[in-house]
């Protein structure tokens, strides 16, 4: 399939783009500034849990933008409301599934700091679409939120293909000696 091929070239080039090298330097240096208490660190990490929370937390925000869409395909009255819902549960907690990638982002070797940067700029420009799409339907405009959401759905998942990408065939975050301390 070369229209396969073609994307994981493309996705493959972001890992050689030294030109993101500037913008991922200033935000690494931001977020272990934030992040500096070790404590809020490792339970951002996960570490008292044995494994990363990031991959955990964007199933909420993801889990209700699916369920919206769902929602809007069936139509009607009640299903509006609920939609309008559901996008907001998605914006909540969008922000802290960010936030504990951000931190196990801020660990990653030069290559998976340039694709979890693309990964982050493209999740945010769902994040995004999604408030602006939650704006339209506080407004009556259901129609556009519709179509905001959809255009939200399709961006955040291509920011899970490069999570994906970033987590399988980058290995981000695999600990290369078996278990991770408990104490790391």
């Amino acid at each position: 399939m070369p229209e396969i091929r073609a994307l994981r070239r493309l996705t493959d080039s972001l890992e050689h783009a030294g030109v993101l090298d500037k913008a991922v330097d200033t935000e690494r240096s931001l977020v272990r500034a934030l992040a500096r208490p070790k404590a809020l660190r490792q339970l951002l990490h996960g570490v008292p849990f044995g494994h990363p929370l990031h991959p955990l937390m964007v199933q909420v925000p993801l889990g209700a933008w699916i369920s919206a869409a769902v929602l809007d395909l069936v139509g009607g009255k009640g299903n509006a409301k609920a939609a309008k819902t559901l996008v907001g549960v998605g914006l909540v907690s969008a922000g802290s599934a960010s936030v504990a990638g951000y931190v196990d982002w801020s660990e990653l070797d030069r290559e998976q700091l340039r694709t979890g940067w693309v990964h982050q700029a493209v999740n945010w420009t769902g994040v995004t679409l999604y408030g602006l799409s939650w704006m339209q339907r506080k407004r009556g405009n259901h129609g556009s939120g519709k179509l905001l959401a959809f255009a939200g759905l399709t961006v955040v998942s291509v920011g899970g293909y490069l999570g994906g990408h970033l987590a399988y065939r980058q290995r981000a975050g695999v600990s290369r000696d078996g278990e991770v301390p408990f104490d790391a």
